[in-house]
């Protein structure tokens, strides 16, 4: 038994090192059991990236697994029912007509369907089916910052963030982004759903009716300076933005699209079959 391992052994090495010589054709075999055989082409790429030792001991185990399936395999074919035989052969065929069916669906979609998905398709998608975008939530597009009292020029940061000026707001921003351990929402057209700025306040809680559009809020407790900004709200039996489902929406018109390619090859068979005479009833 260990001489034939070892001659295996010797043999797969052979066989790997040759490889790297004359072309040799992939239907080469390397191990037979019976009539079943084991071609070079179906270890191709087997061990590669591991040293020669360990890639041959790789493919030697292989082997030895292929041997033993085929094995089994023959005892299967001679113990299994005709009854079960067929069975299984109806199995193979139904899945592989499904494969069949589902390759050449995909082909007629890479071929047909429009991949674009515009803005403005978008947009009318969401205003004919804002019901379906109510979440319960409130949000906000505002300006947010949570910063540590200790942090250096505290006090220009306040002035920035209650300034109109651009080029404090540009200040405003680099000084964040410079900075580590500093909480801010700094993109005007951002929506944000309020329990998060919320989650970030010292009481937790933020109540919108109390909020007064485009005013600075200044805020303090014993470690952290608050700066909060309100320019719109939406309450919670308003739609999500727009902005928070757009990737949501392109991918629906997209399967749309595709149902619709899928119903019409459907259809075109569907016609084929009654009024092309292939359908015979028995």
């Amino acid at each position: 038994m260990i001489i034939n391992k070892i001659t295996v052994f010797l043999a797969i090495i052979f066989i790997l090192s040759a490889c790297t010589k004359a072309a040799k054709s992939d239907k080469k075999a390397i191990a037979k059991v019976k009539d079943s055989y084991l071609y070079r082409s179906d270890i191709d790429g087997l061990g590669s990236g591991l040293s020669p030792e360990d890639s041959a001991t790789q493919v030697s185990l292989y082997i030895e697994k292929w041997a033993v399936d085929q094995i089994i395999l023959e005892m299967a074919k001679s113990k299994v029912s005709n009854a079960e035989n067929d069975k299984i052969d109806r199995l193979v065929e139904s899945y592989r007509n499904s494969l069949l069916i589902a390759a050449f669906e995909e082909q007629s979609l890479k071929k047909e369907l429009d991949t674009l998905v515009t803005a403005q398709q978008i947009n009318d998608y969401y205003k004919a089916n804002q019901d379906q975008y109510i979440s319960g939530n409130e949000w906000m597009r505002c300006y947010f910052i949570k910063i540590k009292r200790t942090m250096p020029e505290i006090d220009k940061l306040r002035t920035w963030f209650k300034s109109d000026d651009k080029n404090d707001f540009e200040k405003l921003k680099q000084y964040c982004l410079s900075k580590q351990g500093i909480n801010f929402v700094l993109d005007k057209l951002q929506w944000i759903n309020l329990e998060k700025i919320a989650e970030m306040l010292p009481e937790k809680e933020l109540d919108a009716s109390k909020l007064t559009l485009d005013r600075s809020y200044d805020r303090t407790d014993d470690e952290f300076l608050y700066l909060f900004r309100v320019f719109e709200l939406r309450e919670r039996d308003s739609p999500i933005p727009i902005t928070q489902v757009k990737d949501e929406i392109a991918k629906i018109i997209l399967q749309q699209r595709s149902n619709e390619i899928l119903q019409k090859i459907r259809k075109e068979a569907s016609d084929k079959a009654k009024t092309g005479k292939v359908l015979e009833k028995y």
